[in-house]
């Protein structure tokens, strides 16, 4: 039985097939996976390797290298927020500290079945949208502390 829906299977095997070799595929394959499942897991990574011949330890060092990839279950909403110097000097860390607050809000209302996780990023790559963040893969230009509560509030409810 396979840890793999049928469209992934028939993503994974479209990039195998689309590159010179199967590691070169590596990269498309894991956001593929992620794409789907939030992160990869262990059993993800042996039936690439069996089934698909990658090396599972080149798979595993590609995920570990990589921030974007996750080797651990994330929540629903993964906030990525960019920390490099543009955006701290416009507001970062007070946006940063108020999420905080708003997660672990969350957190004591709803256990570990909050719908946020926040990670510091070193770069979105977006600085002329500073201070800019990430929500899963939508993009949110000019994320200041003082729309914090706005933004989240489009993805679950936030406590009073």
């Amino acid at each position: 039985m396979s840890v793999f829906s049928e469209s992934l299977k028939a993503k994974i095997e479209s990039f195998l097939t689309r590159y010179e070799t199967r590691r070169s595929a590596i990269l498309p394959v894991l956001h593929a996976i992620q794409d789907e499942t939030g992160w990869v897991s262990d059993a993800q990574i042996e039936e690439l390797h069996h089934k698909y011949g990658l090396d599972r330890v080149h798979v595993k060092e590609v995920i570990t290298f990589y921030d974007i990839y996750k080797d651990h279950p994330v929540r629903k909403y993964q906030i990525r927020y960019c920390k490099n110097l543009t955006c701290h000097m416009l507001g970062a860390q007070d946006a940063i500290c108020k999420i905080k607050d708003r997660i672990k809000a969350l957190d004591a209302q709803l256990g570990e079945d909050g719908p946020f996780s926040l990670e510091e990023f070193p770069c979105l790559g977006k600085c002329d949208g500073a201070p800019v963040m990430l929500i899963n893969k939508e993009r949110i230009e000019h994320a200041t502390a003082d729309k914090i509560d706005s933004i989240l509030s489009k993805y679950a409810p936030l406590p009073k």
